[in-house]
Formats: structure tokens, C-alpha cells, sequence
């Protein structure tokens, strides 16, 4: 494929105009920067740093898997934050080991597989509510009805957040993440955002702290690390995290898979007629070809090469899983929506491994399966009726709006 040299010029690091396209437009950007340089590109900032967008699938692995060489504890956002809000954001994220083991064990029993097993009956009541919602209305808004409610409900049920407090606490995830989009959000905006919901759960570990149960707040407030409890700011960023996180990928994933499948109806009738053997499948397939989370980036403790190139210390490198998860030299036609791929599974939207796979990833796939499931079982004519209005973003492959019909 030639490189045309106003696909070559633009960059998934500048806001505009590549995030001002289509999907499928954006693909080929991606598409064109990884045929180049072995999927590596080099920026110079007006500070003189230096950034790198890694594209290629192989790549991205590496950088992942050499935490050593490649830290998060410098951030995992393009821009470096100021340290106030590295600290409200960051959490596990932004954190090396052994640091970043210590806090992430403090959690993980809350995601373990049986713990999930538990949950299954629970979401599955949340979807039987939601489908009498829909058929109540026939026309809606995917993600508002099911996208955005349901995980933020079961992961506010783990946290024990009150349900008078929730609806506030969605929309200030919804302003943080959409601090790119001027629909949405602006820097100021989502900043205050950011403070509003941190100083909530300063105030929410106090009164854990005093009237103890047995969620992950509780328990948050009461464990120890090296010895000593999690300071206020420690918990208060671990919140915001397990509360984003715990909410977006699954909406984000769930909105996409209404979207991919009612632009594949065969796709669809095939998911439909054989939900129990192609479902898991067919999960990764949609996390694969939408990547809810677009990159992480990575910050260079040493010299290192990487795809022929030499990485300084203290560059930033940006790993794309958006672009990795198209890469035609292990996915096989990577912009066709297939179910039945092959190595579908093979897909970095979690994370391409290392220690910061995502924790919540099997949470993720149960809330995907189960109401993906219900969904199609008991209103199969469930269907988009326009393309999905995509929010602008470097960070999330959100989706802001999805209208929907069941007829």
C-alpha cells in the first residue's frame, strides 16, 4: 500500500487532526505509520523530550514485558500530569515493582475467578431490569441503558459507594475521560472533576475506616503495606481507579460489540445461534477490533533498541493497542469483524502482558457475556440504527452514543 505523505504527517500523539477521524480512517493512519520504521515513530516536543508511538503488535509486547526498561511510575498518560494529579489518577498504573505487586494484591481477591462466579447471577438480574427497560421503550440509547448503567452498578456494588452518590460519581468519570472532547468536557473541567471525586473518597476511607464492611473500600482502609496502612491519597487514587477502569472497559467493549454486530448481521446470527460455543470468541473478536483502552505510555530508565531504533533514557514510548490489535502480520485481514478468528484471543486490549495486565479483565469478559447473551436470546432484533458517535479521545475508544431499536 503506498503512503500518502497527509497520512504520513499526522500523528496519534497530536490531538488533531488524527483523532478526528473515523475508525476505519484511523486504521489506516495506524496502518501507515507501522509499514514505516518498523511501527516506530520519533517526535520531538518544544521541551526538546522525545516520545515514541510503538504500532507494531511485536513491539508493543516487548515494551510491556520489559518493565525494567520501560517504566510507569513516570506516568501513563501522553502528557506528563502535574504530580497532584498523577497522584488522584495514577494508582497501580503509575507504579514499578515491587510497589506495584504490593498495592495490586491488596485488591485482586476481589477479581479472582470465584469471586466473579459469585457475581454472574447478580448481573444477570441487572440485564433481566435493563431488557424490560428497553422493551418498554423499543428505542434507546445503548449506551446510556445498558453500556454505562450496568458495570458502573456492579462496580459500585464492590466499592459499597451509596446509590444516592452514584449518578454524580459516573458523571465525573464521564468529565475526566472526556477532557479531550469539547461536547463533553475541557481541561478545567475535568480537573475539577478529578478533585470532586478524590475528595469524595477521602471522605468515603474515613467513614470505611470507622464503619468497616466487607467490600473493597473496607478493605482498602484497612490493609498494609510494608507495615503501615495506605495513606489517604493512596486510597483515595486507588478508588478512582478500580471505579473508572472497573466502569469504561466494559462499556466501551459492550457498546462496541452492539455496533460491530448490527454492522455484521451475519456475524450476528451466527453469535445468536451459537451463543454458548462462539461467545468467548466472539468477546475477544470485539475487544480485538475495538480496543477499549487506546495506548499506555512508558518512560525509558536506560538506553535501549527497540525495532532497530535506539530508545534514550527518558523518552516516553507509547504503546498503541489500538494499532498492535490490526496488525495484518498476526491478524489476518485485521479490519474484518470476524467471530470465528482464529487467534482472536491473542488481542493486547488488556494490556500485551507483563504486570500491569489488566486486573479487571475477567470481570470485564463475564459482564460481556452475560448480558451480551440475555441480550441477544431474548430480543434478537435488537440492532443500531445509526453509527455510533465516537467520543475524542487518545486514552478511550469510547463511544458517547449509540441509538438503538429492538423492531
Amino acid at each position: 500500500m503506498s503512503v500518502s505523505s497527509d497520512m504520513t504527517a499526522q500523528d496519534p500523539v497530536e490531538l488533531s487532526p488524527f483523532w478526528d477521524h473515523d475508525v476505519l480512517h484511523r486504521l489506516e493512519l495506524f496502518a501507515s505509520l507501522r509499514e514505516q520504521d518498523e511501527g516506530m515513530r520519533y517526535r520531538t516536543a518544544a521541551d526538546g523530550s522525545g516520545t515514541w508511538s510503538v504500532t507494531s503488535y511485536h513491539a508493543v509486547r516487548a515494551v510491556s514485558r520489559d518493565p525494567q526498561t520501560f517504566s510507569s511510575a513516570r506516568g501513563f498518560s501522553l502528557d506528563d500530569l502535574p504530580p497532584y494529579l498523577l497522584e488522584m489518577l495514577g494508582s497501580i498504573i503509575a507504579m514499578d515493582e515491587p510497589k506495584h505487586q504490593q498495592h495490586r494484591r491488596l485488591v485482586q481477591v476481589a477479581f479472582s475467578p470465584r469471586a466473579i462466579r459469585q457475581m454472574t447471577d447478580y448481573v444477570g438480574a441487572l440485564t433481566d431490569a435493563i431488557i424490560e427497560q428497553i422493551r418498554q421503550c423499543r428505542t434507546f440509547d445503548f449506551v446510556e441503558t445498558v453500556g454505562a448503567h450496568l458495570p458502573f452498578q456492579v462496580i459500585s456494588d464492590l466499592l459499597d459507594i451509596p446509590p444516592g452518590d452514584r449518578t454524580r460519581l459516573r458523571e465525573l468519570i464521564d468529565l475526566i475521560l472526556g477532557v479531550n472532547d469539547d461536547t463533553v468536557s475541557d481541561v478545567d473541567t475535568s480537573i475539577k472533576a478529578a478533585v470532586d471525586f478524590f475528595d469524595y473518597t477521602i471522605d468515603l476511607g474515613k467513614h470505611r475506616q470507622q464503619n468497616p464492611g466487607d467490600d473493597i473500600t473496607s478493605q482498602l482502609m484497612q490493609a498494609e503495606v510494608d507495615g503501615r496502612r495506605l495513606t489517604p491519597q493512596e486510597f483515595g487514587s486507588f478508588v478512582i481507579l478500580l471505579a473508572a477502569a472497573g466502569n469504561d472497559t466494559t462499556r466501551t467493549g459492550l457498546s462496541w460489540a452492539m455496533s460491530l454486530l448490527s454492522d455484521n448481521p451475519e456475524q450476528k446470527r451466527l453469535l445468536t445461534e451459537h451463543f454458548d460455543d462462539l461467545q468467548a470468541n466472539a468477546i475477544d473478536e470485539v475487544l480485538r477490533w475495538s480496543s477499549p483502552v487506546l495506548h499506555m505510555r512508558r518512560t525509558a530508565t536506560a538506553d535501549a533498541e527497540l525495532g532497530g531504533h535506539l530508545i534514550r533514557e527518558g523518552d516516553k514510548v507509547v504503546v498503541w493497542y489500538l494499532a498492535a490489535n490490526h496488525d495484518p502480520k498476526v491478524f489476518s485481514d485485521p479490519h474484518v469483524f470476524d467471530i470465528r478468528r482464529p487467534n482472536a484471543r491473542d488481542h493486547v486490549a488488556f494490556g500485551a502482558g507483563g504486570p500491569h495486565y489488566c486486573l479487571g479483565s475477567g470481570l470485564a469478559r463475564m459482564e460481556m457475556r452475560v448480558v451480551l447473551g440475555k441480550l441477544l436470546t431474548t430480543l434478537p432484533g435488537i440492532h443500531a440504527t445509526t453509527a455510533p458517535e465516537l467520543l475524542r479521545s487518545q486514552f478511550v475508544h469510547g463511544i458517547k452514543a449509540l441509538p438503538c431499536s429492538i423492531e
